[in-house]
């Protein structure tokens, strides 16, 4: 094993013990609250509106609405129908996101043994996951800069146990 693993390993086990004690509850409130909260709601939006859109009633209700401002071109232009329609689908995602939130948070921060381990072990798994999506997108960042700085980390990375020079080229294979 060369450094590299080394470092990855001991960030993999940072991230773990800091989710086992932030928790899953507390984890999942910060990182879908602020900027977060506001990035996974137009995801959703993006996702499920258009899926809604092909449907007859949500058709039919955009229809209905367009008619008010049919003799206005300039609202027909920008297609007030659909940006009201977003917008309020974009509002009731994050209801519906603040609600589960808040759900899951209060069902595991309860005082109950089971209900704390499986809080700490959540946390942990949830800020592994984040940690290795950090990590990846640095590994991402370094195959954008390119030059040297690609060329001397993957030499550096080259005969990883962990692999990490594969994981180097598959990321920005097609730099």
């Amino acid at each position: 094993m060369i450094l590299a693993d080394w470092i990855v390993l001991g960030l993999i086990v940072v991230f773990m013990a800091i989710g086992a004690i932030v928790g899953f509850g507390k984890g999942l409130q910060f990182f879908t609250s602020g900027i977060f909260g506001f990035i996974i709601g137009i995801v959703v939006c993006v996702m499920l509106g258009t899926v809604f859109l092909d449907v007859a009633f949500v058709r039919d209700l955009l229809d209905m609405l367009s008619s008010y401002w049919a003799h206005i071109d300039f609202l027909n232009a920008i297609h007030l129908d659909i940006i009201i329609y977003y917008v309020a689908l974009f509002i009731i995602v994050q209801i519906i996101r603040a609600l589960a939130v808040w759900l899951l948070k209060s069902v595991f921060e309860s005082n109950v043994g089971v209900v704390k381990f499986f809080n700490k072990l959540l946390g942990a798994i949830l800020f592994l996951i984040l940690g290795v999506l950090i990590m990846l997108l640095v590994v991402k960042v370094i195959g954008l800069v390119g030059g040297e700085t690609y060329d001397g980390l993957y030499d550096n990375l080259r005969g990883s146990a962990l692999k990490l020079d594969a994981l180097l080229e598959y990321f920005n294979a097609n730099k």
